[in-house]
């Protein structure tokens, strides 16, 4: 026994000596420190890059730290940098057994099982991802390594009695038995079965939000590295749900600890509002920052309407803490006409529909369009001499290279020139798979932005807290609704900490302006509160 502890002690003492911690509070760089570390003391000092780890929690902060070194350093190709990965893909290439998708697999499993009906109109949503609480409790359990029936009775909500909770279990473990490997899978078997090789360099981003089961694999790795950095901020935690567990990285892995001292992305109102919600963190690591010499704004409203979204220059993220609010807000901003995505690019309107209306535009100012084009476009045209000229079958003999104008369409695509006339304008022509409150929409876009804006990415960004952690905009609109769950009186004094994290995320986005809808909705985050005491302190100073 004593062996074995002395054993444990020594492995601790030989991970502190190669390893650096750096703790980031919002915007201080510390994926970009990250990165400097390994171009300027290892890439630059002849280390190859097959011999460092990069391991971040997003893509985006892995392809960030790649391009960066491929810049720097030209000679080497993406194919050197097979390393640079996120923890699951990392553990992936060891593995042959086909993935388990959480979208589609997730949703053939729950059809097969009845957990969802065929006629769920849900399932005619490209976007749509079934989600199981049980299944959820369940992977939370495997990422803290303990039985899923003691985290399940943990849990202050509960969708489903414990009989339905381990029925489900067995059922989704017999159909990805001998088929699929998931996610978590991924990491379990790399623990159990992989043989990592010795490396110059460990890097791990994005440090507090990994789980137990993970943290797992980083000491397993760390017996065979040199050189380990760990860059994270206990204070963004915000993935307690699945398991994730901020302390192994202020506490439990041991090594030197360095804390970015400035932050560049705001000024002193937003870093003092964000101190207020600071203050309802519990184990927080002390990392007093300084923050820009630049305004900043911070403001309070009980109206969507009465925001300036469509006003104030720059990037937008408008945020809400679940799904059902940011569905709020997106039917807010379309009523408001504004022009908007989600954090994956989707846009706030039909892309087909768009091409559509883009095509007629060009017919009216005697342009010609090409077949796909064409074909879209009939879709939503009624005026046709025979439904055939809809079909892809009549597309099919149509030559490829043809330009296409409206005199073509009439002459040979069936297009009835008494219905429809070139000067009509598009919402008189496309009147098949478009409702009025698309037509609408389109309109009010349209008047707002005009054609060239509604052809580039939006400005605004319209999704959850947890979807754009790591990402940043001139402005921030946070919602303070919730649902019960995520409400914060339902939470025990733990509970409350979590949701503080995820509220002090969303503020932290914020570059320029921070933007506080209020609600008096029997579900929230009392942000409304802190907006008081940040008032009363202005005042007083």
């Amino acid at each position: 026994m004593t062996t074995t502890k002395n054993s444990g002690l020594q492995k601790q003492k030989q991970i502190y000596k190669k390893t650096i911690k750096i703790f980031g509070p919002p915007g201080t760089g510390k994926t970009h420190t990250l990165i400097e570390r390994v171009l300027k003391k290892h890439l630059n000092k002849g280390v190859s890059p097959h011999d460092i780890a990069f391991i971040s929690f997003t893509n985006k902060a892995v392809n960030t730290a790649r391009d960066r070194a491929l810049a720097a350093f030209p000679k080497y190709t993406e194919e050197d940098f097979l390393r640079f990965k996120t923890l699951h893909k990392y553990c992936r290439q060891y593995f042959e057994e086909e993935v388990f998708d959480p979208k589609s697999c997730m949703i053939d499993f729950a059809l097969e099982n009845s957990f969802i009906k065929t006629s769920d109109s849900r399932l005619a949503d490209d976007n749509f991802t079934y989600k199981d609480w049980s299944l959820g409790i369940y992977d939370k359990a495997r990422n803290m390594l303990e039985d899923p029936r003691l985290v399940y009775k943990k849990e202050s909500y509960k969708k489903d009695n414990l009989d339905v909770f381990c029925r489900k279990i067995a059922t989704y473990e017999n159909y990805k038995k001998n088929s699929f490997i998931d996610f978590t899978d991924m990491v379990q078997r790399a623990i159990d079965e992989v043989n990592f090789p010795f490396l110059e360099v460990l890097i791990l981003d994005e440090a507090q939000d990994f789980t137990p089961l993970q943290w797992s694999v980083i000491y397993k790795m760390a017996d065979k590295v040199k050189k380990i950095y760990l860059a994270g901020d206990d204070d963004q935690g915000i993935y307690r749900w699945n398991g994730a567990d901020p302390k192994y990285f202020t506490e439990y892995f041991p090594g030197r600890k360095v804390v970015l001292r400035k932050t560049r992305r705001f000024g002193k109102d937003i870093h003092h509002f964000s101190q207020i919600i600071r203050r309802g963190i519990l184990d927080s690591v002390d990392k007093e920052y300084d923050y820009l010499d630049k305004a900043g704004a911070v403001k309070r409203y009980l109206n969507f309407n009465e925001i300036p979204i469509g006003d104030l220059p720059g990037t937008w993220y408008v945020l809400g803490r679940v799904n059902t609010t940011v569905n709020e807000l997106r039917v807010f901003a379309k009523t408001s006409g504004l022009y908007y995505s989600d954090n994956k690019g989707n846009k706030s309107f039909d892309q087909k529909q768009w091409k559509a209306i883009k095509s007629w535009t060009k017919l009216q100012k005697n342009k010609s369009i090409d077949k796909s084009e064409a074909e879209n476009m009939y879709r939503y045209i009624r005026e046709l001499e025979d439904v055939s000229f809809r079909q892809a079958k009549f597309w099919m003999n149509v030559p490829d290279n043809v330009d296409i104008d409206f005199n073509y369409l009439v002459d040979w695509c069936g297009l009835r020139l008494k219905a429809i006339e070139k000067e009509f304008e598009w919402w008189h022509v496309l009147k098949r798979n478009f409702t009025p409150t698309q037509v609408l929409y389109f309109v009010r876009l349209l008047q707002r932005y005009g054609q060239k804006v509604l052809d580039q990415d939006p400005k605004i960004i319209i999704d959850t807290i947890h979807s754009v952690k790591g990402g940043e905009a001139d402005n921030v609109l946070l919602y303070s609704k919730a649902n019960w769950p995520s409400s914060f009186k339902h939470k025990n004094t733990q509970e409350q900490s979590d949701e503080t994290r995820v509220i002090y995320t969303g503020v932290t986005r914020a570059r320029d302006s921070l933007h506080i809808l209020s609600t008096d909705h029997k579900y929230n985050y009392p942000i409304g509160k802190d907006y008081l005491i940040y008032l009363q302190e202005n005042k007083d100073v």
